[in-house]
């Protein structure tokens, strides 16, 4: 996937919100995490769009988050659209997507790439 230098810089910053939330998440400080991935969703969904495998990335983070949080219903939901996003990623980049399945070769997630 080939993106220009904003994509770029928008892949680099909802990535450094993640780190920071998850971070903030393992010292239990839930709101300051959830705020973060808030902009981390806010800012790929704006500028890569709903369903760049960053999206995916934040989204599966952020579910997380919910869950540790007992808002397992919300993180599921959060959950299922991230494999959506996922799936989607793989079946137009991934030559080796077949009938569902993935050979190894794709099966690695790359984030912004």
């Amino acid at each position: 996937m080939v993106i220009g230098p904003t994509q770029e810089t928008t892949a680099v910053a909802a990535r450094s919100f993640v780190i920071w939330a998850e971070d903030f998440s393992k010292k239990r400080r839930y709101a300051a995490a959830e705020k973060l991935y808030q902009r981390a969703l806010t800012l790929v969904e704006r500028d890569l769009g709903a369903l760049h495998p960053m999206m995916g990335e934040v989204l599966e983070s952020y579910a997380e988050l919910l869950v540790k949080t007992d808002r397992r219903a919300e993180g599921i939901v959060m959950k299922n659209r991230a494999e959506a996003v996922w799936k989607m990623y793989i079946r137009r980049h991934c030559r080796t997507y077949k009938d569902g399945l993935l050979i190894p070769a794709c099966q690695e997630r790359e984030g912004s790439d």
